[in-house]
């Protein structure tokens, strides 16, 4: 007979840790959330890939933020510094935009296209796949999930980074090992990030972080559409089994069966419980949990079709038709002073916008004069003054600039980097094929002309080509005191 207590115990298995991972659920707002998620994931990792030409030393990637170069391309669109103005109306416009679906609807930003959303909802459905492929609670699930969060992250990481660098040059310099520091700084950063905040964060961003949810409730007003647990219909809760309220099933076969005792439509099966992403009971009430995804009304219809009962116990419903017990969906109300209000600021920032863009120059100019000294005495006694040029254009063609003045009489002007000696009051300079060109401009008077002190004059620009005027800048000419 063996002893007993030589038996070694029976360990019970070793069970992964309960995380909180919702369940599947089909329905009306799980696809519109599928759509916009996938519409949202394929745009960001297939831009940095598209094409767009411009030229043989300019960019070719559709979007690219040019940081050595200052400017952002746009398709055909380039942006520089100096239109922060521009950039500046469009945060204002999805500022308003944003107010605007709140006030309308509650948190649809939140539950439909927020990036932590978004990406959550992805690795949301990666758990869940893991577990049907490889089992629940396996070592292979486990394998396989955390394998798929890092490789997601790696890929977020990468292709954020790519919208800084020409995607297939920097994937070449990534997998050769040749990349920059501050490539791999970024990349490394955003994929620790992403994994970070999408793999464990998950909804405690939306429950603990983000400030959004704790000012929303002053965008709301008692037409708003927010989800709402009908109360009046739901309660009391009880088993299917259990009749059901006479005033619920009036004039239905189910009347017969119904007491005055009897309990609601809900039977407090969870469900909406387990599909939300924030792990929040919506039959409390609303709550700052809540992300307005409409996932528990998914979740609930469901059930409700299944039980032989009108959808709609979970919806979106309005604080004002919270008090009148009737089966139909409330409406939203789009005249309403603060949407309004909202929408006509909204209106205005996006003409705003519209405005600059249409009076964005194509060619920045700028000229300096050289102060330190003021004019330079040359061997025939001639005065000559020095002047930085910078200039820049976002033009399609432009290969040469005819620079010429006006309001100085019997100036000769020559660019320092020509060989060829003045001849006359106007040149032409040739523009790189970056869209670029910088000199300096030599304009000198003869002696007998020179001014006392400064006098002003004008500095005209113009496509050498065309002759159409690209641009004036005042200056000043310096000469000796008499």
């Amino acid at each position: 007979m063996t002893d007993a207590a030589s038996i070694a115990p029976v360990r019970p298995p070793r069970i992964m840790p309960n995380r909180h991972i919702p369940h599947a659920v089909q329905g009306h707002y799980r696809r519109i959330k599928t759509v916009i998620a996938s519409i949202l994931l394929t745009l960001f990792f297939v831009m940095p890939w598209l094409r767009w030409s411009r030229g043989d030393l300019l960019p070719n990637q559709a979007i690219l933020f040019d940081l050595p170069g200052r400017r952002l391309f746009v398709f055909g669109f380039e942006f520089w510094p100096q239109d922060l103005p521009l950039a500046a109306g469009i945060l204002m416009f999805s500022a308003f935009a944003l107010f605007y679906a709140t006030t309308l609807a509650g948190r649809v930003w939140c539950g439909f296209a927020c990036p932590q959303t978004v990406w959550t909802d992805f690795f949301f459905a990666i758990d869940r796949w893991s577990a049907r492929f490889a089992g629940q609670n396996s070592l292979q699930a486990n394998v396989l999930r955390k394998g798929s969060w890092i490789a997601i992250a790696i890929l977020t990481g990468f292709t954020f980074t790519a919208y800084f660098a020409d995607a297939p040059t920097f994937t070449s310099q990534i997998v050769r090992g040749t990349g920059s520091p501050a490539a791999y700084s970024s990349l490394i950063l955003i994929a620790g990030m992403t994994w970070l905040l999408a793999a464990y964060a998950r909804e405690r961003v939306c429950l603990h972080m983000c400030p959004w949810p704790r000012f929303q409730a002053a965008l709301l007003d008692i037409e708003s559409l927010v989800v709402t647990y009908r109360s009046w219909r739901g309660e009391p809760r009880a088993k299917k089994r259990v009749p059901l309220r006479s005033d619920l099933v009036v004039g239905t076969e189910l009347h017969e069966y119904a007491t005055d005792e009897g309990r609601g439509d809900c039977i407090d099966c969870q469900r909406c419980v387990n599909v939300c992403p924030t792990g929040i009971d919506i039959r409390d009430g609303l709550q700052m949990g809540c992300i307005g995804c409409g996932l528990c009304i998914d979740a609930c219809d469901d059930i409700m079709h299944r039980l032989d009962r009108p959808a709609g116990l979970i919806c979106f419903d309005t604080e004002s038709a919270s008090g009148v017990h009737s089966f139909t969906r409330a409406k939203v109300s789009l005249l309403r002073l603060k949407a309004l209000l909202f929408a006509i600021a909204c209106i205005f920032a996006i003409g705003a916008v519209g405005a600059g863009l249409a009076r964005m120059s194509d060619v920045t100019l700028d000229v300096d004069s050289e102060r330190n000294p003021p004019f330079v005495r040359l061997s025939d006694g001639s005065i000559r003054n020095d002047y930085v040029l910078r200039l820049s254009h976002r033009r399609p063609h432009l290969a040469n600039v005819k620079i010429s003045i006006e309001g100085l009489a019997h100036a000769q002007l020559r660019a320092a980097t020509s060989q060829k000696p003045a001849t006359g009051s106007s040149i032409n300079l040739p523009v790189d094929a970056d869209r670029s060109a910088s000199d300096r401009l030599l304009v000198s008077l003869p002696k007998d002309d020179a001014p006392a002190g400064r006098v002003p004059f004008t500095f005209v620009f113009a496509d050498a080509a065309t002759g159409q005027n690209l641009g004036k800048i005042e200056s000043y000419f310096w000469g000796p005191s008499k």
